[in-house]
């Protein structure tokens, strides 16, 4: 639904505000982003596991879980004041940068959200959030409707960030979440902190993947590149939610199939790489052919530009579909550190294509950056670490799912022909 939301909502702004003003607001939303991702602190996993084994904790828990969100929050916040007063030369960025920054406690303030996942009761949890984002979407709508500046745009997203809190933590009391205690035990923040760094690192990364391209696109081309390429992305970061649908929803039966042998697991495991990769292919074909029509469409001939950002963009689907698949593998398999290893060494390889192909070639060079290294951390490291040489055999075989096809229809035909 918020992906929805993004692209539906986001096309009616993006149409208001123009390229320029359009990647202001990217900019800053992408700075905060990368702060938000440090400030829940990696500790998501680890505190559902900790409230599931010990309920009587639980109270304890959320407690160290709030203060080490909060320490986190603060420092970025302080980070992003600073960045906002000394780093920027746009007074409406400094401005956006500030507003937006508050959101960077609202993962310290949500904690709840943590308690109602660990008890089973996600559903309410989903409600809080998704009322706070329909607030949000409607009065996104009206500052169109009023002409509004684009500073009322970042007000907005905090008020829908205060809102989310607040339904949150009244939905999770009702349920009957504890207290929390004023003081923690002082072993408990640092037992957290040991379990939670990795995935801290982990999810920093994954966050640079999708928002660095277009902080680096507003600092090395402009406003007006960064819009373009924001613009373009909503599209393919929308599809990309299919695979990894697919592989949440078939991972009871790749588990089944895992406690059934090495054989079954192995055929189960390619099974999802093909179909997959079949969707990413029946997605981004028709998305990158029809680029620029779409783009036209939806934000109008002034953003025509992002049409060849989304010729290019769209390919990063393939990389996403057999990414996510390898990460469950990887997950299932305990080389949790080899796929931590392989993302980072993917977002700094972007990082550094963004630095050669952006002066040259603007927003379209940033979205060939993020195809090659992605191919690169999700597929081509495959082939770099033992354990996992045999998945990237399977992937590599996936990529070949149009023509196995082929071939077997072909063998079939062949067969039926004989007899």
């Amino acid at each position: 639904m918020r992906l929805v939301f993004n692209v539906g909502v986001g096309i009616l702004v993006a149409r208001y505000l123009g390229p320029a003003h359009f990647g202001t607001l990217n900019y800053a939303l992408a700075l905060i982003a990368i702060g938000v991702a440090i400030s829940e602190g990696g500790v998501e996993a680890f505190v559902k596991r900790e409230l599931i084994r010990d309920p009587d904790r639980a109270a304890a828990v959320l407690a160290a879980a709030w203060r080490l969100r909060l320490i986190a929050g603060g420092l970025c916040y302080t980070a992003s004041l600073m960045w906002a007063a000394w780093g920027e030369t746009d007074p409406v960025a400094s401005a956006l940068v500030a507003i937006l920054g508050l959101m960077l406690f609202q993962p310290a303030l949500a904690v709840s959200d943590l308690w109602l996942h660990a008890r089973l009761q996600a559903r309410l949890a989903v409600r809080a959030r998704l009322a706070a984002l329909i607030i949000g979407a409607l009065g996104r709508v009206v500052l169109v409707t009023l002409g509004t500046p684009l500073v009322a745009f970042a007000i907005v997203a905090v008020v829908e960030s205060a809102i989310a809190v607040v339904l949150l933590n009244w939905t999770a009391r009702t349920a009957g979440r504890p207290d929390r205690p004023v003081n923690v035990a002082s072993d408990e923040l640092p037992r957290l902190w040991n379990d939670a760094w990795p995935l801290l690192l982990s999810a920093i990364t994954v966050i640079l993947y999708l928002r660095i391209d277009v902080v680096m696109l507003r600092q090395l081309s402009g406003e007006t590149a960064a819009g373009t390429y924001a613009a373009a992305v909503r599209f393919s970061e929308l599809a990309s939610f299919f695979p990894a649908a697919i592989v949440t929803s078939l991972l009871p039966g790749l588990l089944s199939s895992k406690a059934a042998g090495a054989e079954a697991y192995g055929r189960s495991l390619q099974r999802l790489f093909d179909l997959n990769a079949l969707v990413a292919y029946a997605v981004a074909i028709p998305m990158v052919l029809l680029a620029s029509w779409i783009v036209r469409l939806a934000y109008g001939e002034s953003f025509a530009p992002a049409g060849a950002v989304l010729a290019v963009h769209g390919g990063t689907l393939m990389w996403a579909a057999l990414g996510v698949v390898r990460g469950q593998f990887c997950v299932n398999e305990g080389l949790t550190r080899f796929h931590l290893l392989a993302t980072s060494a993917g977002a700094v390889f972007n990082v550094l294509l963004n630095f050669i192909f952006i002066p040259r070639y603007g927003a379209v060079g940033a979205a060939w950056g993020t195809l090659i290294a992605q191919g690169f951390a999700a597929w081509a490291s495959s082939f770099c670490f033992q354990p996992v040489r045999g998945c990237a055999v399977m992937q590599t075989r996936a990529l070949f799912i149009p023509l196995r096809l082929v071939a077997t229809i072909r063998s079939i035909a062949r067969k039926s022909r004989i007899r």
